[in-house]
C-alpha cells in the first residue's frame, strides 16, 4: 500500500517500506492524464470551385464561399482544424463541414474560397499544407 504525501512544494510517493521515489516519478504517477496531443496531417489542399456555392454539404447546410469551412475524407463533422500553407506560412482555422476531396491520396483538404484567400493559394490552386486538429 502506498500513499501520496507532500514534501515541501513537490509531492512524493512513499511506499510501505519507506522507499521515497523521486518527485518526477511521483508527479507522473499522481498527475491526471494529459490531454491527447494534437494530430498533425501533412499533404496538399485545394479549394472549392465557385460552381459548388449553394450545394448541400455532407454535414448539413449549404456551401457558402464566405465561410471558413473545409472538406476532409475522414475527420468527424464539426472538427476544428488549423491549416498552414507550407509555401508561405499563412494559417487559417476552419471547421470540417463536408467530405472529400477524393481521387488523389495526397489531397487532404478542400477549403472554402475565403480560407483559400487567407492562405494565399488562389493563384496556385494547390498548395502543400500542414493541418493540426484542434477540437473534435
Amino acid at each position: 500500500m502506498s500513499f501520496l504525501i507532500k514534501r515541501g512544494r513537490r509531492p512524493a510517493l512513499v511506499a510501505r517500506t519507506g522507499l521515497v521515489l523521486s518527485a518526477v516519478a511521483a508527479l507522473s504517477i499522481s498527475a491526471t492524464p494529459s490531454p491527447a496531443h494534437h494530430r498533425v496531417i501533412k499533404g496538399d489542399a485545394v479549394y472549392y470551385a465557385n460552381r459548388y456555392v449553394g450545394r448541400t454539404m455532407a454535414c448539413g447546410g449549404t456551401y457558402q464561399k464566405s465561410k471558413m469551412v473545409a472538406a476532409h475524407r475522414s475527420l468527424p463533422c464539426g472538427t476544428r482544424v488549423r491549416i498552414t500553407n507550407r509555401s508561405n506560412g499563412r494559417t487559417v482555422r476552419v471547421r470540417v463541414k463536408d467530405r472529400g476531396p477524393y481521387g488523389d491520396k495526397k489531397l487532404k483538404f478542400d477549403v472554402s474560397r475565403r480560407a483559400a484567400n487567407r492562405l494565399r493559394m488562389i493563384k496556385a490552386g494547390r498548395v502543400p499544407i500542414k493541418a493540426v486538429i484542434l477540437h473534435k
